[in-house]
């Protein structure tokens, strides 16, 4: 088990090993071999020769201020919502190399990405521990989110597990393409059943067939598919939806793990998840919409008979940079913004700024929610407004505000004479400051 309190003199341990590694390899003995140091998206150390070896050092940093409208929330707090340390490389141009550590251990297990990937050509095979290909708005990465959060779909999808993936790019980049097997447990800190399981199956296509088409008003247009399979352990079902304002929290709005309201789980089927996408770019402005379904078959709970557990999500969002910045999808994923010009004030420059709304629904199964328990919603739906403010390509702002309507009360907070207070909707204002290094 991993020792928390350890944790900072560990990767001090590794920093230094590394910094040894590296310095040995630039010695007078191998003066043919010089190594350079800059920045260019992260700190890097590289030897002169093309493809040569290479280290990256990168972060990433995260504080939220979230304030909500209901007098039933004692929620209002200033938060580190993300705290990130990141390495990457590589030993050759065949072979790359990638680690990411989260120090805010809220909803983590602190190591996110651990993996290695030989490549040749548009092509690469990637070993360890990684996102699972899966939905545009989880591949694309937090540098580029325009929310303060992604949708409620995010939490129906696949996330971080160990596995193999082959991923790559046909017809001149207008097919991307991903294909892996993975534990389907989650990632490597995740709980394991003691039952037999099998591994998941997952992949992604995307299309954009009028990539290398001349300039015109349909040449960002994006449509993707994605979807897993696994048979799983009674242990790999541990769905929590949430919605904007529970993140950081123990707070759901629909609940269904191994151990139910109906009682514990004592066998499940398999796990069917599905998502389609589509998107389209035109210069500042961007449109784009998922749905994305998931499928517990065969849940027994003691003293029921087996039934299927179906969920599903949609949204719509629309983003426009009012400053003029182009908006860009690229090999499946939403580009961060580039400012044209930088925060300045001397010179009248402020960076880029963008405007977001997102319409987002959520259905749950009602055949699965304990009414007495108020834990879980048969529907949710959200309206988003959401401002970004992007100083330089590494410091961003997003001011979010959030308004989340659920069919069924949901309990927040037991009271100290006894009573119980619950909300039907939730309205939650959040600002954060987001650095990249």
């Amino acid at each position: 088990m991993w020792d928390r309190e350890n944790s900072g003199g560990y990767w001090g341990h590794i920093l230094l090993l590394i910094c040894v590694v590296l310095m040995v390899g630039a010695v007078p003995a191998r003066a043919e071999r010089i190594y350079f140091a800059g920045y260019k998206g992260g700190f890097y150390i590289k030897s002169e020769e093309q493809g040569g070896m290479e280290l990256r050092l990168g972060g990433s940093f995260q504080a939220d201020y979230r304030h909500y409208l209901e007098d039933q929330r004692a929620d209002n707090r200033f938060d580190i919502r993300r705290a990130r340390l990141i390495f990457r490389g590589q030993l050759t141009r065949w072979f790359r190399f990638g680690m990411t550590f989260e120090f805010q251990g809220n909803e983590t297990n602190n190591l996110l990405d651990a993996y290695i990937k030989a490549i040749y050509g548009n092509h690469g095979l990637k070993f360890g521990q990684f996102k699972e290909p899966f939905s545009l708005q989880w591949q694309t990465g937090n540098k580029a989110q325009f929310f303060a959060e992604r949708s409620m779909g995010y939490c129906l999808g696949p996330k971080r597990d160990l596995g193999a993936m082959l991923a790559g790019e046909v017809l001149g980049g207008t097919i991307d393409y991903a294909l892996g097997l993975f534990n389907g447990d989650g990632n490597d800190g995740s709980t394991r059943g003691s039952e037999h399981d099998e591994p998941e199956l997952a992949g992604r296509l995307v299309l954009a067939p009028f990539k290398n088409a001349p300039p015109a008003w349909y040449g960002g247009f994006h449509l993707g598919f994605s979807g897993t399979y696994a048979r799983i352990d009674t242990l790999n079902v541990d769905l929590k939806v949430k919605s904007t304002g529970m993140y950081g929290t123990g707070r759901n709005l629909y609940e269904l793990t191994h151990n139910t309201k109906f009682g514990v789980l004592q066998s499940a089927g398999d796990r069917l998840q599905w998502a389609a996408e589509a998107a389209w770019t035109m210069g500042p402005f961007a449109i784009q919409s998922e749905y994305v379904h998931l499928r517990y078959a065969d849940l027994k709970p003691a003293g029921r008979p087996a039934a299927d557990a179906d969920f599903s999500t949609w949204y719509v969002s629309l983003h426009y940079c009012l400053t003029g910045e182009p908006l860009v999808i690229s090999r499946g994923k939403m580009k961060p913004v580039y400012p044209a010009r930088f925060f300045d004030p001397r010179e009248g420059t402020y960076g880029a700024l963008c405007l977001s709304a997102r319409f987002d629904h959520f259905d749950g199964d009602p055949d699965w929610i304990n009414p007495a328990a108020h834990v879980s919603v048969e529907t949710a739906e959200a309206y988003c407004l959401a401002a970004k403010w992007v100083l330089f390509p590494m410091v961003r702002v997003i001011a979010d505000w959030t308004h989340t309507d659920l069919s069924d009360p949901v309990r927040v907070r037991v009271l100290p004479d006894g009573g119980v207070d619950y909300i039907e909707e939730e309205n939650v204002f959040t600002l954060r400051f987001s650095m990249d290094f």
